[in-house]
């Protein structure tokens, strides 16, 4: 800091209002603190206090542009005493070289007394035997993630200027010390706001000041700072003359705010999602149950039997009606399950019976795709505790996908095996495998992974509806995959469906 020396109205103003500001506070460093930037204004030159004893960097109240080994290399040094005792040392940097030395510190002497009283004042309040000052009070506040700051609008002075300095991450010193040069960290957009905030308080159209807005932190982003005050003195016009307050970075906490608006809207949508498939799925019932039945009795009419033409093409309407009806009943389900109204029956099922069923029901479409079933025995006694339609109904999917997705003359193998304290089926095929960064998509409703416009009939909800109906009955679906090569060779994937043991004596 360079400049020329101030006039003494200023210094003693200066003295009288860190005196004042002591008693009030009641913590000599930071009055300490405001003694050593009116100095350095003063003097025209950085400067620093140093208080007797002790840690020297610690006992360091420096003001603006005052570095510790500059000044100790080549300042001058002004001893302290009070009542005789050394309490400190005053250091001035020697450039720019004054006219008259022992003027200008005729001039600074009542801040140099100042400065000796309140160094005294200090080392009263270190000893052990002394109240805890509010030093420590700001220490417990900062520990919290506040920080708190004093704003002398006559001077602009911004006292604790170096709490909001911590905060963003700055050196101590590195932000100036008036009240503009805190303001050239706030964003641009956010200016006109805080300042508007203020500006209402000061007026009194509100109790205090509050604001947030966007400090540009030391390593260039943009931090939210919450940001409150209220104006504790005003001069005999009312005009405000001194603020006090608190900081506190609010970024994480917007942060989370948002999350949580995010997410309900997010569970707003889900619910109006789940009511209209709930409402389309009934909807449609009503018509195609009409369309699947006229076309069972045309297709089983004996009096006025159809051509054998019209009969292929009813089958086709048939088939289509019967993928359209498979369809709805998912979509009903899955609104069901998002809606937590889905029934679950819990009994105790066998799986080699189960098994059995299922061998019989996929082996047509199995020969039709050209795949190999592989069913190995099943451990006598394996029992699982589900509800055996919606058992069925999952793995009848995933033994459908397995088929559906295999290569040609591929293989499907289905067994069961001991999973702690359940049991497990695996389906595992030979088809191509699923990338591993779609597989955090596998369970997605109307996520087909790229695979929309395949040879492959779906709207992707088997998977999705097939894990709730798991953890519906207590279960889980465990996937492992491995991608094919080039030429569709040593690829697939294992789904495993996990579920707990039956209890004994429970079997169905």
């Amino acid at each position: 800091m360079t400049g020329a020396p101030a006039d003494q109205a200023f210094v003693w103003r200066e003295a009288q209002a860190a005196l004042l500001d002591h008693l009030r506070r009641q913590d000599p460093p930071h009055a300490l603190r405001r003694v050593a930037r009116s100095l350095a204004q003063a003097a025209g030159r950085p400067v620093a206090l140093v208080a007797a004893g002790g840690d020297p960097a610690a006992c360091w109240l420096g003001g603006p542009g005052a570095r510790r080994e500059a000044l100790q290399a080549g300042g001058w040094c002004l001893a302290l005493t009070r009542t005789g005792l050394a309490v400190g040392q005053l250091w001035l940097d020697p450039q720019p070289v004054p006219a008259d030395r022992e003027a200008l510190l005729r001039t600074l002497d009542p801040l140099i007394e100042t400065a000796a009283e309140l160094l005294a004042t200090l080392l009263e309040a270190q000893d052990p035997r002394s109240p805890a000052s509010l030093a420590l009070v700001q220490a417990a506040i900062r520990e919290a993630g506040t920080y708190v700051w004093e704003w002398d609008l006559r001077t602009d002075v911004l006292g604790d200027i170096d709490e909001g300095a911590l905060m963003l991450g700055y050196e101590p010193d590195a932000l100036g010390h008036t009240q503009a040069d805190w303001d050239r960290l706030i964003h641009p957009e956010d200016a006109a706001p805080a300042e508007a905030a203020y500006q209402a308080h000061a007026r009194g159209e509100m109790e205090r000041y509050q604001c947030r807005y966007r400090a540009k932190a030391a390593d260039g982003s943009w931090r939210w700072i919450e940001e409150r005050g209220r104006v504790v003195e005003r001069d005999a016009q009312g005009r405000p003359v001194r603020m006090l307050g608190t900081q506190a970075d609010a970024t994480l906490l917007l942060a989370l705010e948002e999350a949580r608006q995010e997410r309900a809207l997010a569970l707003a949508a889900n619910a109006a999602k789940t009511q209209f498939l709930s409402r389309v799925s009934h909807e449609l019932r009503t018509p195609l149950h009409a369309v699947l039945s006229f076309s069972e009795l045309m297709a089983s009419d004996t009096e006025q039997p159809l051509p054998a033409a019209q009969q292929r093409r009813l089958a086709h309407v048939q088939q289509a009606g019967q993928h359209l009806q498979a369809l709805i009943d998912d979509l009903l389900d899955l609104s069901l399950v998002e809606a937590g109204r889905l029934q679950v029956r819990s009994e105790a099922i066998a799986l080699a019976p189960l098994l059995g069923e299922l061998q019989a029901l996929v082996q047509p479409q199995a020969e039709a795709a050209g795949v190999a079933m592989h069913w190995p025995a099943v451990p006598e006694g394996a029992q699982l505790q589900a509800d055996a339609r919606r058992l069925r109904q999952v793995l009848l999917n995933l033994l459908g996908n397995a088929i559906k997705y295999n290569r040609p003359q591929g293989r499907v193998t289905v067994g069961a095996s001991r999973d702690g304290g359940g049991w497990a089926i695996a389906v595992a095929d030979t088809g191509l495998g699923i990338a591993p960064e779609r597989m955090g998509e596998l369970f997605q409703p109307f996520n087909r992974l790229g695979r929309e416009r395949g040879p492959v009939a779906g709207v992707g909800l088997g998977l999705a509806l097939s894990q709730l109906l798991v953890q519906a009955m207590g279960g889980r679906i465990e996937v492992q995959s491995t991608l094919a090569d080039a030429q569709g060779q040593g690829g697939g994937s294992i789904f495993r469906l996990v579920l707990p043991a039956a209890h004994p004596g429970r079997v169905r």
